[in-house]
Order: structure tokens, then sequence, then C-alpha cells
């Protein structure tokens, strides 16, 4: 049975695909990656996120959200997590197609010139200005990771479109929750 890793850009509808197919885990490195202030660890993700003055980097990233990928998918789960680079690259460096068999590898982006709808939808989310700029700052770099990450299947997202429509379009289909 093929197992499923989708890297998809922030803003794209990781959450959403979660709460509305079986499977899938919106598996974000956050909370792998920082050891967030006690101050806002009570906050939800998208709110804490951009908070880069009440956190602290986590040695044990990236291994320990590797190994967790490595067990999702092993137990049948579809893995969602954000296409940005240093997920990419710890994905990309790691022999987790060697771990795991039959695993497709899906990289999911909007296009290039639509980077305005993706602030929107980031502000409509609720995420900080400084993981907007942030944001901002690195898309073009991120777009050109992407380009050239061509030993992975690339989906790119059509203005106004969500994860699950884009999947579907290219023929990969998940179970809705009843």
């Amino acid at each position: 049975m093929e197992k499923l890793l989708i890297m998809a850009y922030m803003g794209t509808g990781k959450t959403e695909l979660e709460s509305r197919y079986k499977n899938v885990v919106d598996f974000d490195f956050q909370d792998y990656k920082y050891i967030y202030d006690e101050s806002i660890r009570h906050l939800p993700l998208e709110q804490r996120k951009g908070s880069t003055h009440l956190r602290n980097e986590n040695p044990d990233y990236p291994k320990n959200f590797l190994a967790d990928a490595v067990k999702l998918l092993e137990e049948g789960k579809i893995v969602v997590s954000p296409f940005i680079d240093h997920v990419y690259k710890a994905y990309d460096a790691s022999d987790i197609k060697s771990q795991i068999n039959d695993l497709k590898i899906v990289l999911v982006c909007p296009m290039r010139d639509n980077f305005d709808e993706y602030l929107e939808r980031f502000r409509r989310r609720g995420n900080s200005e400084e993981f907007i700029a942030r944001r901002e700052k690195e898309f073009d770099s991120l777009m050109d990771l992407f380009d050239e990450a061509n030993h992975y299947e690339r989906i790119v997202m059509k203005p106004g479109q969500y994860l699950s429509e884009a999947l579907k379009e290219n023929g990969i289909y998940l179970n809705p929750k009843s």
C-alpha cells in the first residue's frame, strides 16, 4: 500500500485537510523545532507562530520530527507538513524513503505570482505580522527550491484553490470522514 507524505505551502489548507479526511495528520514542525516560553505555550499554534523572541531552538530537531513522521507513515497516516526550507531539507536529507516502503512524496505550492492571496489567508487565520513578514521575505527563494525539486511530484495550486481540490485534480483521492 502506498504511503503519502505531502509538503504543502503555508495557507494552502493543511489543517482543513486533517479535519475533513480520514488518516490525514497536519504534521507541523513548530512543536518539534521550538521550545516555547511558558507565557505563550497555551496559545493556538497559528498565534504562536512568529513569536521568535519567546521561543528557543530545540536541539533534538529535526531528528525528533523525522522519527515521529516515520511512525505516522508506518501507521498508515497521510502526513501533511509545511513546505518550508528547513522542513524540506530535513526530509530530503533523511533516509525516510529507505525507511518507508512505497513512499510517495508530493510538494504543493501556489503560483509564484499569487502570493497576495496567501498574505490574506495568513491574516484571516490570525498569523502575526512577524510571521507574515518572514513568509514574504522567503517566498521567492522557496519558489526557487520548489522549481528545483524535480525528483518529487509537484503540484502548483491555482488561484482560489485549496489543497483538497489540488490533490483531487492531480489524482490523489482521500477518504472523507463520515
